[in-house]
């Protein structure tokens, strides 16, 4: 019976413990975990893993040496193996390792030969072991990856319906706005997340076609655009043909943007207030043509004639100019257009980058002719002497080439005077050099034979010495045979 009940006593003792402490019936034991940065990389990149020693007790002691496949990775830094000692208070070392993939396929990094040790009894703790596995691809395979997808997955306008009703496949809309609006609010969404869209938010529209792009670029890179086209009612458009081109002109100041040098002014057409731009040095007057495509842009008008010419200004060595339309003949120069800042200009060809042109000057308002050369993108003013032929700065090769000639001759002097000063200079470098070496040679010599008379001397003294040495015991030799 007694033994019954210290059975059960034991029993209850032990419970209350466990109660009271968890961790009692637990036995101590540690894991070595192994994360990463990431689970796909590049061929070439370089990427990080974490490996985590960790126990429930105090560590004491602990080694591992990491593990992994090294013909797919290759170790740029971190410990390997590691050997360690605890302090006691310490229950968890995180270790950080760097690799590179160096060639495609997987490998699984994890540990090998660990072990971990408790602080306080120095026992072999049970410890579990955790790897991580990485995929190495190549660069084609990752872009092969890529999302194609570059649908909206919704296209709408506040305010405003869209015709035809929304759908991925249909690339062209088209909305209708008040004669009061003045900007819209385009909303657009991707169908897949990983793509990009551009082109939507706030904008400015006036009167008549305002076009719009919005371009869904998907994660491999490819493009779709979808085209939106508000119409803002204009109960009285004024339409214009220039070059077989129609425009509307614009009515709103809002939509005009500052010219440098040009001041706002309100004019008169088909007897209706218009916004333009006027310089007054010039007597210029600019007003703003859209074309069907939504696009704005200046056109000089005429209020006498009632005529339109697209403004156009260069600035070239800092003198701005209004390039005109070539009405002279000089020379036997070609009549030719050129590009000049994306705008196309007649000229005569002078030779291969120097051409002849005809501006104002919009800071004088004076109409001259220029040389213009198309490799320094300068112009200069053109002059003719009193025979009406040009001066053509920079276009007489044969004296480019006499003065090549000259310069070329100056040089070769030039160089041959330098080379002689260095031969000179060289020879001298060396008779001195050998009069040095010969002084030293001399000297070298000359404290050799010093050096051998010392010694003659020193063996004379020594001879001598022994002389006297034994004179003087033959002297007592012969001083105790006479006694």
């Amino acid at each position: 019976m007694k033994k019954i009940i210290k059975g059960l006593l034991t029993i209850i003792f032990g419970l209350l413990i466990s109660i009271a402490n968890p961790n009692y019936l637990k036995a101590a034991s540690a894991s070595i975990s192994v994360t990463s940065s990431s689970s796909k990389v590049v061929v070439g990149k370089s990427f990080t893993v974490y490996i985590k020693v960790s126990s429930s007790t105090a560590l004491g002691a602990w080694n591992f040496t990491p593990s992994y496949d090294k013909s797919k990775l290759k170790l740029v830094s971190g410990s390997s193996p590691v050997v360690a000692y605890g302090d006691g208070k310490i229950k968890s070392k995180t270790y950080t390792y760097t690799f590179k993939a160096i060639s495609s396929g997987s490998s699984t990094i994890s540990v090998k030969t660990y072990e971990v040790l408790d602080y306080k009894d120095t026992k072999r703790l049970s410890t579990s072991v955790s790897s991580k596995t990485i995929k190495v691809i190549t660069q084609s395979e990752l872009e092969a990856s890529y999302s194609k997808n570059n649908d909206l997955k919704s296209l709408s306008v506040d305010g405003l319906k869209l015709s035809p009703k929304f759908d991925d496949k249909t690339l062209k809309y088209t909305a209708q706005a008040g004669a009061n609006t003045t900007t819209i609010n385009i909303k657009a969404s991707p169908e897949d997340t990983k793509s990009k869209v551009s082109g939507t938010g706030k904008k400015k529209v006036s009167e008549g076609e305002n076009k719009f792009k919005i371009v869904v670029t998907a994660q491999n890179g490819s493009t779709k655009t979808y085209t939106l086209i508000v119409n803002v009612t204009d109960p009285s458009p004024i339409e214009v043909v220039i070059n077989d081109q129609k425009y509307t002109i614009v009515k709103r100041e809002s939509n005009l943007e500052k010219v440098e040098d040009f001041t706002n002014k309100t004019i008169k057409i088909n007897n209706q207030n218009i916004p333009s731009l006027f310089n007054e040095e010039n007597n210029i007057t600019l007003v703003g043509l859209k074309d069907s495509e939504g696009d704005v842009k200046y056109f000089i008008y005429n209020e006498e004639d009632n005529s339109y010419k697209e403004y156009i200004d260069i600035t070239l060595s800092k003198l701005r100019i209004l390039p005109l339309s070539m009405d002279k003949k000089i020379g036997d120069y070609k009549n030719e257009t050129i590009i000049i800042d994306e705008v196309s200009v007649d000229s005569l060809n002078v030779n291969d980058h120097i051409y002849i042109i005809k501006a104002k000057n919009f800071d004088t308002t004076e109409e001259n002719y220029y040389f213009y050369d198309k490799d320094n993108n300068s112009i200069i003013k053109y002059y003719e002497s009193e025979e009406k032929k040009p001066i053509i700065v920079n276009t007489d090769v044969s004296n480019y080439k006499k003065i090549i000639a000259v310069l070329g001759i100056e040089t070769v002097v030039i160089i041959f005077i330098l080379i002689c000063i260095l031969i000179k200079k060289v020879r001298k470098n060396k008779r001195k050099r050998e009069y040095l070496q010969k002084k030293i040679e001399e000297e070298r010599q000359r404290q050799e034979e010093v050096e051998r008379l010392k010694s003659e001397v020193e063996e004379i003294e020594k001879k001598s010495s022994k002389s006297k040495s034994r004179k003087k015991e033959v002297s007592k030799n012969e001083k105790k045979k006479n006694k």
